[in-house]
């Protein structure tokens, strides 16, 4: 079979590629950052390229501008010599970790319930050091912690670099089935090892590492440790293991001689280690009221219960939360809108943008602010389209429908199937959320207390996300915020055996609930499927 030279601009990175391989296969071999968060199902849209030099098939071509044919990169073959140049910015950005937990006293900070320090693994020095690591779909979180007085002395964050194969956890399984388990595995590991070095960089000595313990769902475990995560994707779910032994941290090629990395285990095939360390870092394994845990990313997973019983689900949100599947949508970063409010006299729109300046993009906190701003000031309706409420000089029309412009230029929008994306997601945690509550029967608890997580729910305007219908109409000071409970409750697991012996005990008062097992699920995700629902006396749940 022959191959074809693929060479990528402005970078100069060129591979060879056999005859029919995508260009997004090229972008791989190549070392080309292109983004393709569906996985390469031609979905997302962000693998766009342009063919500056070479032939593609016609139908494949999506619009010409200046002669130069468009495509999308997953989807396009490639049957001769090529020059590509990728049009939307794939590189990763760093993440800035602000030394937001540098000097923190973990147990003093966040300990429910009074901890004493008795590390996990054995403290012979000193100096010596454990990890805390949060494994999210989207994010990674590391801490170095003093083992000898459970302080903070270094941190790091990065995005999670398996991104590059899909955004969400089916794609990546998916991308794993097809023979890139290796790959996947070796990513995850190489971004530890860099985040060590970057929480290390004050003089602290990596081979004081004793021990890691890794919170993350199922999925991302099984990636890690390089295990066969295709049976989680089946129905029902059935993962290689909820709980796996302990490896040595040689063996995925991180510092620390002989440091055994403990994983903290799940309740059910998308319910993960991540949310049970992080509800019983909520106090949920002791508390007398009965309370909602919501971990808002790209997958949506729920808690709900006290001392005596819990119960845990997981709804397939995607990634709006996170940005993704927008049109215009970004991560968090500079220059995407946060928060919007709406004159309701003026009908002048004000947007907050972060780091301030031109607007590039919208992240999902303010995909929350915006819909609630727009549904509220009348210029969307109940199903999240335009209204003729929308001024003139804000209304757009194309081929996505209709969109209201928040650049001066247009290129930066909102278009209706953006909403509509956010509704689906907004309606799969709602009904999560109600099904769980319900399943208990009438005059079962309420909701008599709230926590919203994770790095998403950080930046999260509480009464736009309530006013929209995506958390229950409680009020808001019954709700609180762990900024991560997952890394949180992961630090708490390595300083004491206490904490870590509480999550296994709790473990066994956990039903995991598969929502396709709830005969009214989807009776539930319809209902919500509106702003802000098609009852809302339904989102008073306290």
């Amino acid at each position: 079979m022959p191959s074809h030279p693929v060479r990528f601009s402005p970078s100069g990175r060129s591979t060879s590629v056999a005859e029919g391989s995508s260009i997004l296969r090229a972008a791989e071999l190549a070392g080309e950052p292109v983004r393709a968060e569906c996985g390469g199902r031609g979905a997302c849209g962000r693998c766009l390229v342009r063919i500056l030099e070479g032939q593609v098939p016609e139908y494949r071509v999506l619009r010409r501008e200046s002669g130069f044919p468009q495509v999308l990169a997953c989807l396009t073959p490639v049957h001769g010599p090529l020059t590509v140049e990728p049009l939307v910015e794939a590189q990763l950005p760093k993440l800035v970790s602000s030394d937001r937990y540098i000097g923190t006293d973990a147990l003093s900070a966040w300990a429910p319930w009074p901890l004493e320090l008795a590390p996990l693994v054995e403290c012979r020095e000193p100096e010596d050091l454990g990890v805390a690591l949060d494994i999210g779909t989207t994010t990674l979180r590391l801490l170095l912690i003093r083992l000898s007085d459970g302080v903070i002395v270094g941190e790091a964050g990065a995005y999670n670099p398996q991104i590059s194969k899909g955004a969400d956890v089916i794609s990546r399984i998916v991308a794993a089935e097809k023979g890139g388990l290796g790959e996947l595995a070796s990513s995850i590991r190489l971004a530890v090892v860099s985040m060590i070095g970057e929480a290390a960089a004050g003089g602290l000595d990596p081979g004081r590492i004793r021990g890691y313990v890794v919170a993350g769902n199922v999925t991302m475990i099984h990636l890690l440790l390089g295990e066969d995560p295709s049976g989680i994707r089946r129905v029902p779910s059935q993962p290689r293991a909820l709980a796996f032994r302990p490896v040595d941290a040689a063996n995925l090629g991180w510092p620390g001689r002989g440091a055994p990395v403990d994983s903290v285990p799940g309740a059910g095939g998308w319910v993960g280690g991540d949310i049970l360390a992080g509800a019983v870092r909520a106090g949920f394994s002791r508390a007398t009221e009965t309370a909602l845990y919501v971990d808002l990313g790209t997958n949506g997973e729920i808690v709900f219960g006290n001392a005596d019983f819990a119960l845990a689900c997981a709804c397939s949100a995607g990634p709006a939360f996170e940005g993704g599947g927008i049109r215009c949508g970004m991560r968090a970063d500079r220059g995407a809108v946060d928060g919007a409010a709406i004159d309701g006299e003026s009908g002048a729109m004000e947007l907050s943008v972060i780091g301030g300046g031109r607007v590039r993009g919208l992240c999902g906190s303010g995909l929350i602010a915006l819909a609630d701003a727009l549904f509220r000031a009348g210029w969307i309706d109940r199903g999240g389209r335009l209204t003729a409420r929308v001024p003139g000089e804000r209304r757009m029309e194309g081929k996505w429908g209709g969109a209201i412009a928040l650049s001066a230029d247009q290129r930066v929008a909102l278009w209706e199937r953006d909403l509509a994306s956010l509704i689906r997601a907004k309606a799969a945690i709602f009904a999560g959320i109600r099904s769980l509550v319900d399943s208990l029967g009438p005059g079962g608890p309420s909701i008599e207390r709230a926590y919203v997580s994770g790095n998403f729910g950080r930046y999260l305007n509480l009464p736009a996300a309530v006013g929209i219908g995506l958390l229950p109409d409680i009020p808001l000071g019954r709700y609180g915020y762990i900024d991560n409970g997952s890394l949180e409750g992961a630090a708490l697991s390595l300083l004491s055996r206490e904490f870590r012996d509480e999550i296994a005990t709790y473990l066994t008062r956990v039903t995991y609930v598969d929502l396709a097992d709830l005969a009214g699920y989807m009776d539930e995700f319809v209902g919500a499927s509106f702003l802000p629902h098609t009852s809302p006396d339904l989102l008073r749940m306290g």
